[in-house]
Protein backbone atom coordinates (compact mmCIF):
# COMPACT_ATOMS: atom_id res chain seq x y z
CA UNK A 1 0.00 0.00 0.00
CA UNK A 2 1.27 3.39 -0.47
CA UNK A 3 1.44 5.72 2.19
CA UNK A 4 0.19 9.63 1.59
CA UNK A 5 1.14 11.73 4.31
CA UNK A 6 0.26 15.45 5.45
CA UNK A 7 3.28 16.80 3.51
CA UNK A 8 3.37 14.40 0.68
CA UNK A 9 -0.34 15.95 -0.20
CA UNK A 10 0.95 19.13 0.35
CA UNK A 11 4.00 18.39 -1.79
CA UNK A 12 1.70 17.77 -4.96
CA UNK A 13 -1.45 20.00 -4.46
CA UNK A 14 2.13 22.40 -4.88
CA UNK A 15 4.07 20.95 -7.87
CA UNK A 16 3.62 17.25 -8.74
CA UNK A 17 6.89 17.37 -10.28
CA UNK A 18 8.24 18.30 -7.25
CA UNK A 19 6.27 15.75 -4.98
CA UNK A 20 7.49 12.95 -7.82
CA UNK A 21 11.06 14.33 -7.56
CA UNK A 22 10.88 14.34 -3.53
CA UNK A 23 8.64 11.33 -2.57
CA UNK A 24 8.99 8.38 -5.62
CA UNK A 25 12.84 9.54 -6.67
CA UNK A 26 13.79 10.15 -2.80
CA UNK A 27 15.83 13.52 -3.91
CA UNK A 28 16.89 15.01 -1.00
CA UNK A 29 18.91 18.43 -1.48
CA UNK A 30 22.78 18.38 -0.44
CA UNK A 31 22.52 21.96 1.06
CA UNK A 32 21.03 22.26 4.94
CA UNK A 33 17.37 23.35 5.13
CA UNK A 34 17.57 25.32 8.07
CA UNK A 35 13.78 25.62 8.42
CA UNK A 36 13.56 21.78 8.28
CA UNK A 37 16.34 21.67 10.65
CA UNK A 38 15.20 24.10 13.20
CA UNK A 39 11.50 22.09 13.11
CA UNK A 40 13.07 19.14 13.99
CA UNK A 41 14.89 19.81 16.68
CA UNK A 42 12.39 22.12 18.20
CA UNK A 43 9.62 19.20 17.91
CA UNK A 44 12.49 16.90 19.13
CA UNK A 45 12.57 18.86 22.33
CA UNK A 46 8.91 19.17 23.27
CA UNK A 47 8.53 15.04 22.83
CA UNK A 48 11.41 14.89 25.34
CA UNK A 49 9.16 16.85 27.28
CA UNK A 50 6.02 15.06 26.53
CA UNK A 51 8.08 11.88 27.61
CA UNK A 52 8.49 13.18 31.52
CA UNK A 53 11.81 15.17 30.62
CA UNK A 54 12.92 18.49 32.27
CA UNK A 55 14.26 21.53 30.78
CA UNK A 56 17.40 20.22 30.48
CA UNK A 57 16.91 17.36 28.74
CA UNK A 58 14.68 18.87 26.03
CA UNK A 59 17.23 21.42 25.23
CA UNK A 60 19.98 18.83 25.28
CA UNK A 61 17.44 16.09 22.83
CA UNK A 62 16.77 19.16 20.81
CA UNK A 63 20.03 20.83 20.10
CA UNK A 64 21.42 16.95 19.33
CA UNK A 65 19.55 17.15 16.19
CA UNK A 66 22.02 19.32 14.72
CA UNK A 67 24.67 16.94 15.13
CA UNK A 68 24.83 16.17 11.42
CA UNK A 69 26.22 19.41 10.13
CA UNK A 70 29.54 19.75 9.65
CA UNK A 71 30.13 23.53 8.50
CA UNK A 72 33.03 23.95 6.55
CA UNK A 73 34.04 27.58 6.65
CA UNK A 74 33.68 30.85 9.43
CA UNK A 75 30.04 31.80 8.00
CA UNK A 76 28.48 28.23 7.99
CA UNK A 77 29.82 27.94 12.02
CA UNK A 78 28.44 31.12 12.76
CA UNK A 79 25.13 29.83 11.14
CA UNK A 80 24.91 26.74 12.97
CA UNK A 81 26.17 28.71 16.62
CA UNK A 82 22.61 31.23 15.58
CA UNK A 83 20.53 28.87 15.11
CA UNK A 84 21.28 26.72 18.13
CA UNK A 85 20.97 29.64 20.27
CA UNK A 86 17.57 30.42 18.75
CA UNK A 87 16.44 27.26 18.82
CA UNK A 88 17.73 26.62 22.64
CA UNK A 89 15.59 29.75 23.29
CA UNK A 90 12.24 28.86 21.95
CA UNK A 91 12.38 25.39 23.89
CA UNK A 92 13.30 27.06 27.23
CA UNK A 93 10.37 29.45 26.49
CA UNK A 94 7.91 26.70 25.40
CA UNK A 95 9.09 24.35 28.32
CA UNK A 96 8.30 27.10 30.51
CA UNK A 97 5.02 28.40 29.46
CA UNK A 98 2.98 25.46 27.49
CA UNK A 99 0.22 24.39 30.17
CA UNK A 100 2.20 20.97 31.21
CA UNK A 101 -1.12 18.49 30.15
CA UNK A 102 -1.15 15.27 30.92
CA UNK A 103 0.48 13.17 27.76
CA UNK A 104 -1.30 9.68 26.63
CA UNK A 105 0.50 10.09 23.38
CA UNK A 106 3.94 11.70 22.48
CA UNK A 107 5.26 11.64 18.81
CA UNK A 108 2.92 8.78 18.09
CA UNK A 109 2.79 7.56 14.16
CA UNK A 110 -0.60 6.40 12.79
CA UNK A 111 -1.82 4.56 9.66
CA UNK A 112 -5.23 4.40 8.40
CA UNK A 113 -7.15 2.92 5.72
CA UNK A 114 -8.73 5.46 3.20
CA UNK A 115 -12.46 5.33 2.68
CA UNK A 116 -14.77 5.85 -0.59
CA UNK A 117 -17.18 8.26 1.23
CA UNK A 118 -20.01 7.16 -1.04
CA UNK A 119 -19.34 3.70 -0.75
CA UNK A 120 -17.77 3.03 2.52
CA UNK A 121 -15.50 0.88 0.77
CA UNK A 122 -11.16 1.26 1.36
CA UNK A 123 -8.47 2.15 -0.97
CA UNK A 124 -6.65 -1.11 -2.61
CA UNK A 125 -4.04 1.29 -3.19
CA UNK A 126 -3.64 4.28 -0.26
CA UNK A 127 -3.96 4.58 3.01
CA UNK A 128 -2.93 7.48 5.13
CA UNK A 129 -0.04 8.31 7.66
CA UNK A 130 1.80 10.51 9.75
CA UNK A 131 2.76 11.20 13.14
CA UNK A 132 1.22 13.83 15.83
CA UNK A 133 2.72 15.57 18.25
CA UNK A 134 0.40 14.27 21.11
CA UNK A 135 -2.76 13.68 22.74
CA UNK A 136 -3.36 14.75 25.67
CA UNK A 137 -6.38 15.14 28.68
CA UNK A 138 -7.39 18.55 29.05
CA UNK A 139 -10.86 19.04 30.79
CA UNK A 140 -11.74 16.07 31.20
CA UNK A 141 -11.78 15.02 27.15
CA UNK A 142 -9.12 14.10 24.50
CA UNK A 143 -7.17 16.78 23.00
CA UNK A 144 -4.81 16.77 19.70
CA UNK A 145 -1.23 18.84 20.15
CA UNK A 146 0.23 20.62 17.45
CA UNK A 147 3.53 22.43 18.35
CA UNK A 148 4.00 24.84 15.90
CA UNK A 149 6.74 27.04 14.95
CA UNK A 150 6.34 30.68 12.68
CA UNK A 151 8.23 33.45 11.03
CA UNK A 152 4.67 35.17 10.82
CA UNK A 153 2.90 37.50 13.82
CA UNK A 154 0.42 35.18 15.48
CA UNK A 155 -2.51 37.57 14.78
CA UNK A 156 -1.55 36.09 10.73
CA UNK A 157 -0.61 32.90 11.69
CA UNK A 158 -3.46 32.32 14.04
CA UNK A 159 -5.80 33.40 10.39
CA UNK A 160 -4.35 29.74 9.17
CA UNK A 161 -5.91 28.12 11.79
CA UNK A 162 -9.62 27.91 10.38
CA UNK A 163 -7.99 26.12 6.95
CA UNK A 164 -5.37 23.98 8.05
CA UNK A 165 -5.13 20.99 6.11
CA UNK A 166 -2.90 19.19 9.06
CA UNK A 167 -4.64 20.07 11.42
CA UNK A 168 -7.89 18.52 9.94
CA UNK A 169 -5.96 15.18 8.99
CA UNK A 170 -4.90 14.51 11.92
CA UNK A 171 -8.26 14.89 14.00
CA UNK A 172 -9.54 12.62 11.47
CA UNK A 173 -6.88 10.02 11.48
CA UNK A 174 -6.52 10.26 15.59
CA UNK A 175 -10.00 9.85 16.02
CA UNK A 176 -9.62 6.53 13.37
CA UNK A 177 -6.46 5.20 14.70
CA UNK A 178 -7.10 5.70 18.24
CA UNK A 179 -10.96 5.03 19.01
CA UNK A 180 -10.77 8.60 20.96
CA UNK A 181 -13.09 10.90 20.13
CA UNK A 182 -11.01 14.42 19.74
CA UNK A 183 -12.32 17.53 21.01
CA UNK A 184 -10.38 19.28 18.87
CA UNK A 185 -6.58 20.96 18.81
CA UNK A 186 -4.50 22.89 21.15
CA UNK A 187 -2.32 24.98 18.93
CA UNK A 188 0.74 25.86 20.53
CA UNK A 189 3.01 28.19 18.98
CA UNK A 190 5.98 30.11 19.29
CA UNK A 191 7.38 33.28 16.98
CA UNK A 192 11.12 32.68 15.50
CA UNK A 193 13.04 35.74 15.54
CA UNK A 194 15.20 36.92 13.10
CA UNK A 195 17.44 39.24 15.86
CA UNK A 196 20.48 38.67 15.44
CA UNK A 197 23.87 39.47 17.16
CA UNK A 198 24.58 42.82 18.00
CA UNK A 199 27.27 44.31 15.18
CA UNK A 200 28.93 47.44 15.08
CA UNK A 201 30.97 48.42 11.74
CA UNK A 202 30.34 44.79 10.57
CA UNK A 203 32.46 43.16 13.46
CA UNK A 204 30.17 41.07 15.97
CA UNK A 205 30.15 42.80 19.48
CA UNK A 206 28.22 40.25 21.69
CA UNK A 207 29.09 36.70 22.57
CA UNK A 208 26.63 33.71 22.56
CA UNK A 209 25.79 33.54 26.23
CA UNK A 210 24.95 37.76 26.05
CA UNK A 211 23.14 36.53 22.88
CA UNK A 212 21.14 34.25 24.08
CA UNK A 213 20.20 36.40 27.60
CA UNK A 214 18.86 39.39 25.46
CA UNK A 215 16.74 36.87 23.09
CA UNK A 216 15.08 35.05 26.74
CA UNK A 217 14.68 38.77 27.98
CA UNK A 218 12.80 39.49 24.70
CA UNK A 219 10.49 36.64 24.72
CA UNK A 220 10.20 37.18 28.86
CA UNK A 221 9.03 40.83 27.95
CA UNK A 222 6.02 40.13 25.41
CA UNK A 223 4.99 36.81 25.50
CA UNK A 224 1.54 37.37 24.04
CA UNK A 225 3.54 38.80 21.33
CA UNK A 226 5.63 34.97 20.63
CA UNK A 227 4.03 32.73 22.40
CA UNK A 228 0.38 31.31 21.59
CA UNK A 229 -1.86 28.23 22.83
CA UNK A 230 -5.34 28.67 21.48
CA UNK A 231 -7.57 26.32 21.21
CA UNK A 232 -9.24 25.15 17.81
CA UNK A 233 -12.34 22.88 16.52
CA UNK A 234 -13.63 21.21 13.52
CA UNK A 235 -17.35 20.48 12.39
CA UNK A 236 -18.66 17.76 11.28
CA UNK A 237 -19.32 19.41 7.96
CA UNK A 238 -15.64 20.40 7.58
CA UNK A 239 -14.70 16.32 8.70
CA UNK A 240 -17.10 15.29 5.90
CA UNK A 241 -15.69 17.94 2.94
CA UNK A 242 -11.84 16.75 3.93
CA UNK A 243 -13.05 13.23 3.70
CA UNK A 244 -14.28 13.53 -0.27
CA UNK A 245 -11.63 15.54 -1.03
CA UNK A 246 -9.01 12.67 0.52
CA UNK A 247 -10.50 10.69 -2.10
CA UNK A 248 -10.74 12.68 -4.84
CA UNK A 249 -6.50 12.94 -4.05
CA UNK A 250 -6.38 9.44 -4.45
CA UNK A 251 -8.26 9.28 -8.08
CA UNK A 252 -5.71 11.96 -9.36
CA UNK A 253 -3.15 9.68 -8.87
CA UNK A 254 -4.53 6.87 -10.15
CA UNK A 255 -4.55 8.91 -13.31
CA UNK A 256 -1.12 9.60 -12.80
CA UNK A 257 -0.33 6.80 -12.27
CA UNK A 258 -2.40 5.30 -15.31
CA UNK A 259 -1.14 7.49 -17.85
CA UNK A 260 2.26 8.44 -16.28
CA UNK A 261 2.11 11.70 -17.07
CA UNK A 262 2.97 13.94 -14.04
CA UNK A 263 2.10 17.97 -14.49
CA UNK A 264 4.34 21.07 -13.49
CA UNK A 265 3.04 23.80 -11.65
CA UNK A 266 5.44 26.72 -12.76
CA UNK A 267 3.64 28.97 -10.41
CA UNK A 268 5.38 27.26 -7.81
CA UNK A 269 8.56 27.48 -9.08
CA UNK A 270 9.95 30.44 -6.92
CA UNK A 271 7.66 30.11 -3.69
CA UNK A 272 9.94 30.21 -0.67
CA UNK A 273 12.55 31.11 -2.04
CA UNK A 274 12.61 29.39 -4.72
CA UNK A 275 12.00 25.26 -5.35
CA UNK A 276 15.41 23.04 -4.84
CA UNK A 277 14.57 20.39 -7.61
CA UNK A 278 14.02 23.43 -10.03
CA UNK A 279 17.51 22.96 -11.39
CA UNK A 280 16.34 19.63 -12.33
CA UNK A 281 13.35 20.84 -14.16
CA UNK A 282 15.54 22.99 -15.91
CA UNK A 283 17.55 20.10 -16.71
CA UNK A 284 21.07 21.58 -15.64
CA UNK A 285 23.75 18.89 -16.33
CA UNK A 286 25.40 17.11 -13.38
CA UNK A 287 22.89 19.07 -11.09
CA UNK A 288 21.32 15.65 -9.52
CA UNK A 289 24.50 14.48 -8.77
CA UNK A 290 26.02 17.87 -7.46
CA UNK A 291 22.85 19.27 -5.42
CA UNK A 292 20.94 16.09 -4.23
CA UNK A 293 21.35 12.38 -2.32
CA UNK A 294 18.87 9.88 -2.54
CA UNK A 295 16.82 9.38 1.08
CA UNK A 296 16.57 6.14 3.12
CA UNK A 297 13.33 7.03 3.71
CA UNK A 298 10.38 8.08 1.68
CA UNK A 299 8.73 10.05 4.62
CA UNK A 300 11.45 11.97 6.65
CA UNK A 301 9.16 12.82 9.48
CA UNK A 302 8.46 8.47 9.43
CA UNK A 303 11.71 7.12 11.03
CA UNK A 304 10.28 3.70 11.47
CA UNK A 305 10.15 3.71 7.62
CA UNK A 306 12.70 2.77 4.95
CA UNK A 307 12.43 3.01 1.44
Amino acid sequence: MEKLTNSRISARQRCPQKEHYQYVERLRPVDVQWPLVIGSAWHRGLEMVGGGGDEEEAVRGGLETFGFIQPQDEEAAFRLQLEKVRTEVMIRQAVRRFTAYPFTAVEQEFTVPIINPASGRKSRKFVLGGKMDGIVEANGKYWLIENKTTGMSLDVYRTSYGLSNQLTLYLYAASKAFGHPLEGAIMRTIVKTQTKPKMRAGVVIEDWDEYKDRLMGMYDEEPERFIAEDFVYRTSEQIERFEKELWAETQERLWQDKTGMIRHNTSACNDYGGCPFKPLCLGIEGARDSLFRVSETVHDELPSESA
